[in-house]
């Protein structure tokens, strides 16, 4: 496969990482899977350009970012409102944009969302590592998996993609209306409790269900830490296990934790139990203060729901 040069990091923005659907197999050596924060805005924005589900895209944290095109090809935009500029000219969200050498796309800040995707015709061919070109900074696995967009960093794709894409598709794809989502409304988060759910009192686990919590400035890709009204009398003291995308953890503080892609993989902390990857999704888009509560639902509605999901992107 031949590669070639076709963005130039202009300004890396605070946070930009190339992400795939993750790395898997390797959790028992203590490696985390990474993968998209958002799986939603990642598929959608490969979908419209229409690559695998798997092809690595820049997932973009804050915004502040500024790229030239250094070849012609497409883009797609999807997840976080940044307004984003091409050629100083509006590009609208959720929607594919032709870009040519020369061009120069830049993202404002965080409007509503968090974090945004743009993929490229193809994908980008940055470097794999234990099968995957998702970065996850802390496991520095390797210099190219490990380290967020740079200034001067080229990122390349291959050259198969780099035609006038105006000539095979003249007009813009964009995400139907009604399957964009509001990422500042109050969210409702589905739990699925685990085994440790009955080792809390009635009343720990009523605390749970109806407080109203908010984001807290600690939320980052590896978990978002909660604040509201505290859960007294936890447990203290679990044996160290596994730890699965989403738990949610109830450290001694009473305050809830939920653990996302870049979490560790393993952890003593006591557990209610999981919420889905979409629900992830969902969170991983709301701000500091946002409103989160929890509901219990069923893992085979939650089973029912992440299939008909895969089923709709292809994956």
């Amino acid at each position: 496969m031949t590669t070639t040069p076709a963005f130039d990091v202009i300004k890396p923005g605070i946070h930009s990482l190339i992400q795939d659907l993750g790395r898997f197999g390797y959790q028992h050596l203590g490696i985390t899977p990474g993968g998209p924060a958002d799986l939603q805005a990642y598929l959608w924005a490969n979908k419209l350009l229409g690559n695998s589900s798997n092809m690595a895209s820049i997932e973009i944290h804050y915004g502040l970012m500024t790229l030239q095109v250094l070849a012609d090809t497409s883009i797609a935009i999807c997840g976080a409102e940044f307004g984003v500029n091409i050629n100083d000219k509006p590009a609208f969200n959720w929607q594919t944009h032709h870009v040519k050498k020369g061009d120069i796309i830049q993202y404002n800040g965080a409007k509503t969302g968090k974090c945004g995707y743009l993929a490229v015709l193809g994908g980008f061919q940055t470097e794999k590592h234990l099968n995957s070109r998702s970065t996850v900074v802390r496991d520095k696995l390797s210099e190219a998996t490990s380290t967020p967009l740079y200034v001067g960093q080229y990122l390349p794709i291959t050259t198969r993609c780099t035609n006038d894409p105006t000539a095979e598709s003249p007009t813009c794809i964009r995400v139907p209306r009604h399957y964009i989502p509001n990422y500042s409304a109050p969210l409702t988060l589905a739990l699925m409790p685990c085994y440790q759910w009955q080792m809390l009192t009635s009343e720990q686990q009523q605390q749970l269900l109806t407080n109203t919590y908010q984001i807290s400035t600690q939320a980052n890709r590896m978990g978002y830490r909660l604040t509201g009204d505290r859960i007294t009398n936890l447990p203290t003291s679990l044996t160290s296990e596994g730890i699965a995308l989403g738990s949610v953890q109830l450290p001694a503080d009473g305050q809830p934790i939920i653990l996302l892609q870049d979490r560790q993989t393993i952890g003593g902390y006591p557990k209610a139990g999981v919420i889905s990857a979409l629900d992830c999704s969902k969170l991983s888009q709301r701000q500091q203060g946002s409103n989160i509560s929890f509901k219990l639902e069923s893992p085979i509605v939650s089973r029912y729901k992440m299939h008909a999901f895969k089923q709709f992107f292809d994956f």
